[in-house]
């Protein structure tokens, strides 16, 4: 009895796994992309929820921010030790710098799309530094006796290096701005405060505010198009 099972030819099989190698270049570099970006937003949210709950232990135990002593003047030295101090106990530190020079990377940070960024947060005098068990880098500015800037009251800042010492060390990547107000920490953006999130511009201040942009939607599409008219207000 003949068999009449046929088998697949030699040049059906190389057309089979050339199609599939085709697929396979073109999906895959996207869902690294994506996978990568997920960790990153991750992170982000994590930071976010542990600046916030230290933020409300210390309103616990110290009532208001509004009342805290971080002296009249922004952007000094002291009162971004005070406002740092303030948050300190209430965050769990592997390593604590406050006014010294440490704590970040110590190569080069660049903004988004490529400019060297002016104030360097392992070094600007103007920070108080910390960084976390897991790695995260903080740097905390004050602004004062919670001053009003545009639209809000902002009392200070924490720029987060998500992965430490880990590159890129870039702006919108990993490294982001979160704004200090009487109710809390909030992501920053480009509406309320002094830094952009903008699509292939080189200025030094693009990149820390797209904060707000990563844990609205999940993603970093502003390193691929033009985000402006969707940015979160």
């Amino acid at each position: 009895m003949k068999n009449n099972l046929k088998a697949f030819t030699l040049a059906e099989v190389l057309i089979t796994l050339g199609i599939i190698g085709i697929v396979a270049a073109m999906t895959i570099p996207t869902l690294v992309t994506k996978c990568r970006e997920q960790i990153i937003v991750n992170q982000l949210h994590k930071t976010h929820a542990v600046l916030n709950q230290a933020f409300k232990l210390a309103v616990a135990d110290y009532d208001g921010i509004e009342g805290w002593d971080i002296g009249p003047n922004s952007d000094t030295t002291t009162g971004a030790v005070k406002l740092y101090n303030m948050f300190r106990p209430y965050l769990k530190l592997g390593e604590d710098c406050g006014s010294q020079s440490g704590c970040f990377y110590s190569g080069t940070y660049k903004s988004l799309f490529g400019n060297t960024i002016s104030w360097h947060p392992r070094t600007w005098s103007r920070y108080a530094r910390g960084r976390l068990l897991d790695g995260t880098s903080l740097a905390f500015w004050s602004n004062g006796s919670c001053k009003e800037s545009r639209t809000i009251i902002i009392c200070g800042t924490v720029y987060v290096d998500i992965n430490g010492n880990q590159r890129p060390n870039q702006s919108g990547v990993d490294y982001f701005e979160f704004i200090i107000t009487p109710s809390g920490i909030i992501p920053a953006t480009p509406s309320i405060d002094d830094e952009i999130c903008q699509f292939r511009n080189t200025s030094n201040l693009n990149g820390a505010s797209c904060t707000g942009w990563v844990l609205q939607n999940k993603n970093l599409d502003y390193l691929r198009r033009d985000i402006s008219h969707e940015s979160p207000k």
